[in-house]
């Protein structure tokens, strides 16, 4: 399995970002920078510039991603363990053929009441399907990108990239593939954002209005009544 890790940076992440680097180097030939802080360059890193906010910075990755695997993790979250945690990904994968894995984050709205699904039991007590694992750190198939892809959604107007997460966690239910978390790996992440919730919000009802019926449907269970996924895998 091709794995190929993505740290996206901004300003005020650069030590961070270089830290992680750093760490998944011993794991991987090649790690790939997404670079938003004009101070802070490295001619490796592909420096898309300040005016690069996450959907942009999701859209490069998914541009120059060829291998089967896609592992972003966002510069702010740290871990003192991504070793284990890329085996473990392929070690779920053999068992539940995952659209997407991640492990769990410390600080998140997608805490554990808000995203497991009961009704959706794996056969190992770390494993919980969820409908939204969130977006800080994450393993996505490439049938699932291949899927994002081909649905060419307009996002020529989105920067903040909230309803990517949703997006990417519905094409995998309407494959019939698991969203899966890991609860024995907890990443660090700190509270708060330095982005306008109420813009992210108005572009995430923009986005909304442009998905397919499909994609609304199968949305409107992951934001409500996530026991409904249960469908997709009947």
């Amino acid at each position: 399995m091709n794995i190929q890790p993505f740290i996206f940076n901004w300003k005020g992440q650069f030590e961070k970002t270089c830290q992680k680097e750093e760490q998944l180097k011993k794991i991987f030939d090649k790690v790939i920078v997404i670079n938003s802080d004009d101070t802070n360059e490295k001619p490796e890193w592909i420096n898309v510039g300040d005016d690069y906010y996450f959907t942009e910075q999701f859209l490069k990755a998914v541009e120059v991603f060829d291998g089967d695997v896609m592992f972003h993790i966002q510069a702010d979250a740290s871990y003192d363990d991504f070793e284990t945690l890329v085996e473990d990904a392929k070690k779920y994968y053999n068992e539940y053929e995952w659209g997407v894995y991640a492990p769990n984050v410390d600080y998140t709205w997608y805490i554990a009441q808000n995203t497991d699904i009961e009704s959706l039991k794996s056969s190992h007590s770390n494993i919980k399907m969820v409908a939204d694992p969130d977006c800080t750190c994450w393993f996505i198939h490439k049938d699932v990108i291949d899927d994002f892809k081909n649905r060419n959604i307009d996002m020529s107007d989105q920067k903040m990239g909230w309803g990517i997460d949703i997006s990417i966690c519905g094409l995998s239910f309407l494959r019939g593939r698991p969203v899966i978390r890991d609860y024995n790996h907890t990443v660090d992440h700190p509270p708060g954002t330095n982005y306008n919730k109420e813009v992210a919000a108005n572009e995430m009802s923009i986005l909304w209005q442009r998905l397919d019926d499909d994609m609304k449907q199968v949305i409107s269970y992951i934001k409500g009544d996530r026991e409904k996924l249960q469908n997709y895998f009947q």
